[in-house]
């Protein structure tokens, strides 16, 4: 029989264990059973002490005629040693509730995984200056019926930079890149059962009042686990957005077939300085741009957030 080390280690610090009481559960590359910590801790805890097991083993008429040696009696009057003393963890690391995975649940792990595992990321990150679209919003909403949100303008921004770099609007295939005839933009809602990225079509086309409309009903569709196949397949680029939970940054993983993810954090304060010299407060925010380097490098990718910075710090460009 194979101990692990750690196994071997507290098998030696219990010399009254034996080794027949211990049930092997691991596996060695070579397919041996291996005894290991835990193993160990179960036979510590089991109520069956080793000289039962033993009188088990041996038939009690055998017991009796076998003639006692006076070793063997000073053994037996020897006072027995005490029980092992075995702390709270011993029981803890076999603690755990099985919850069985959705079937949307599945589905998003195999994707994430194919992501990490087949595309190659890239990852750029920029800081936007926030005041001016801070200060669009206010005054949009102020006079608009339907409310907007930050993520909805950065939604808007994000199409209008697609547009105005229409090489980064692709994905890539083994055969060739294929360009997407229009700007749609998925983002991440989050549902009891994962996430899952509804889709904004013609974005760079429709107004901010109708894109906020949207990303609402989507939302709450998507909560309801009420959205079609087609409302949350496809899309050229996705946002998701943590600054609601005051997340500063983050990296987001690709969602393929897509070759671009925006990963944004929180508007925060921060002091700059002015061109005299002095010192300014300012809210920015920090944008983790994940791309596929297959389809977008590095220079093409530094375009991109270029244009989305310019577009977010500049928002009556947006309505252009």
């Amino acid at each position: 029989m194979i101990f692990s080390p750690a196994a071997k280690n507290l098998f030696a610090r219990n010399p009254n264990l034996s080794v027949n009481s211990i049930l092997a559960s691991g596996r060695s590359p070579s397919h041996h059973h291996v005894i290991t910590k835990a193993d160990v801790m179960a036979a510590l805890l089991s109520p069956v002490s080793p000289a039962k097991d033993v009188k088990q083993v041996i038939a009690p008429q055998h017991i009796e005629s076998a003639p006692i040696s006076p070793i063997a009696a000073a053994t037996a009057a020897a006072p027995t040693a005490p029980a092992p003393v075995v702390g709270p963890r011993s029981q803890a690391h076999r603690s755990h509730v099985d919850v069985p995975t959705t079937q949307m649940r599945k589905i998003i792990a195999k994707r994430l995984l194919e992501s990490k595992l087949t595309l190659p990321h890239e990852y750029m990150k920029v800081e936007v200056e926030m005041d001016a679209l801070l200060r669009t919003r206010a005054v949009f909403n102020e006079h608009s019926p339907t409310k907007a949100s930050v993520n909805d303008f950065i939604i808007k921004a994000a199409a209008a930079a697609l547009r105005s770099v229409p090489a980064a609007n692709a994905y890539w295939t083994a055969d060739a890149v294929k360009f997407h005839a229009t700007v749609d933009v998925a983002f991440a809602a989050a549902t009891p059962a994962g996430l899952v990225t509804p889709v904004i079509r013609n974005a760079d086309k429709k107004p901010i009042p109708l894109i906020a409309k949207e990303t609402k009903d989507l939302a709450t569709r998507a909560r309801a686990n009420k959205l079609l196949p087609e409302e949350y397949s496809g899309g050229s680029i996705s946002v998701s957005n943590l600054g609601m939970y005051d997340i500063s940054e983050f990296i987001a993983v690709l969602n393929p077939p897509q070759a671009a993810i925006l990963a944004i954090g929180s508007t925060q304060p921060k002091t700059v300085a002015d061109a005299k010299g002095g010192l300014l407060q300012r809210n920015v925010m920090q944008i983790a741009l994940s791309h596929d380097a297959r389809v977008m490098d590095g220079e093409l990718a530094a375009q991109f957030c270029a244009t989305l910075k310019r577009l977010l710090e500049t928002p009556s460009l947006i309505f252009m």
